[in-house]
């Protein structure tokens, strides 16, 4: 039995130490700190839906990422989902990021309505999504990303299912 206070505090020290490097933040902490620190009011939320709908799609494919495994040497995993899209007009790439980030993280929280929520493809329940865009050839890539392979998988699904909604007809042999 540990007595001395400061074998207590020590141990207590290195199992709260251990479950923090263990794991990241819990989904609804990480969503509570990018609401406080980029999130406008959420009355900003209405032009953040016009502005999504704005945005044609013009491709979208799921990322891969290569993994060694010990059955048969290696395999593709789902690691996210990547649209390209039509940038709206006057918005920038890190404007884009932001606000696909605070949607998401409002989404989480439960602060945006149902049926906001049941048309967003950049969130799932209980889970933290990254969400990145960038400039790609005078559009944006939006890339989106969960921790697990299957997590990862169900953004896909989702990002697909909104994609062929909003999908730009595009036909490479133009010229």
């Amino acid at each position: 039995m540990l007595s001395h206070p400061f074998a207590v505090l020590t141990v207590g020290m290195t199992v709260c130490l251990a479950s923090a490097c263990a794991s990241n933040p819990p989904p609804t902490a990480q969503a509570a700190r990018v609401v406080s620190l980029q999130c406008d009011a959420p009355s900003s939320e209405r032009d953040a839906a016009q502005v999504l709908k704005s945005a044609a799609v013009l491709e979208v494919k799921p990322i891969y990422s290569h993994m060694s495994t010990a059955n048969n040497g290696s395999e593709d995993r789902v690691s996210g989902a990547k649209l390209v899209v039509r940038p709206p007009a006057g918005v920038t790439a890190e404007e884009m990021t932001r606000l696909l980030q605070c949607r998401s993280a409002r989404i989480l929280l439960g602060q945006m309505a149902s049926d906001a929520v049941s048309s967003d493809p950049y969130w799932l329940p209980d889970t933290w999504v990254n969400i990145d865009v960038k400039p790609e050839n005078g559009n944006f890539a939006i890339t989106a990303s969960a921790d697990t392979v299957h997590d990862n998988i169900e953004l896909f699904g989702r990002v697909k299912k909104y994609a062929d909604q909003r999908m730009l007809a595009v036909d490479p042999g133009l010229p």
